[in-house]
């Protein structure tokens, strides 16, 4: 079972890895219905990118990040890059931008960016949107530890962030921790009901024990 469980995370984590992206605010307090952080964690991609398009300069730099996300997840590569440059080079929320600069450092595989931007990231340890891509880009470089205490750090900072859940149950399970695995995606389903993962999440929660 647990070669089977294994093999199937792997998928998982690879469908999953070329749109790494999530949702945290920057003062999270919940993702409010029709809010774009609860649009994204239901799916709803399509609605995002159109709601925040609609919104023109009045999104904020947390809506354009939500967006980017969306378009990573609909495999809007380029596009989305060029939103994560404007965001990069935006001073609207240090938080945002910082974590712009994260994304489009490991999109582009381009490590001495990625090295200076997770330098700096101490600095933000506060903003979910930061910590939550330092993490995905600790996951990217297999560094699975490390990932695994970012997410976390998003978790404590904003625990209805479901995404975070999401991330760190992914990178429990590559530190040989089902446990923290389980509980981290129980955590999820639950506060992403509607999400495109929860087919497969609950598949693995119920193959270790941890859903009927």
């Amino acid at each position: 079972m647990r070669q089977s469980l294994a093999v199937f995370l792997a998928v998982l984590f690879t469908a999953c890895a070329s749109s790494r992206g999530s949702t945290p605010l920057s003062s999270p307090t919940g993702s409010a219905p029709g809010s774009i952080q609860s649009l994204y964690e239901a799916g709803r991609d399509a609605d995002v990118i159109s709601q925040v398009a609609s919104a023109g300069p009045s999104a904020s730099a947390v809506d354009a990040w939500f967006a980017s996300q969306s378009k990573l997840r609909l495999g809007q590569r380029s596009e989305a890059l060029d939103d994560l440059m404007r965001l990069s080079a935006s001073a609207e929320d240090p938080g945002v931008q910082l974590a712009a600069r994260l994304a489009v450092a490991r999109l582009n595989s381009d490590s001495a960016a990625l090295e200076q931007a997770r330098g700096e990231a101490a600095a933000q340890s506060s903003n979910v949107i930061a910590q939550y891509e330092l993490g995905l880009s600790y996951a990217a470089g297999s560094d699975f530890a490390a990932a695994a205490q970012a997410f976390d750090r998003c978790i404590d900072i904003a625990p209805t962030f479901a995404y975070a859940y999401y991330q760190s149950a992914l990178a429990y399970e590559r530190v040989g921790r089902p446990d923290l695995m389980a509980n981290r995606f129980d955590r999820f389903v639950r506060l992403a009901p509607s999400a495109p993962e929860r087919p497969q999440v609950d598949s693995v929660l119920r193959t270790v024990g941890g859903r009927p």
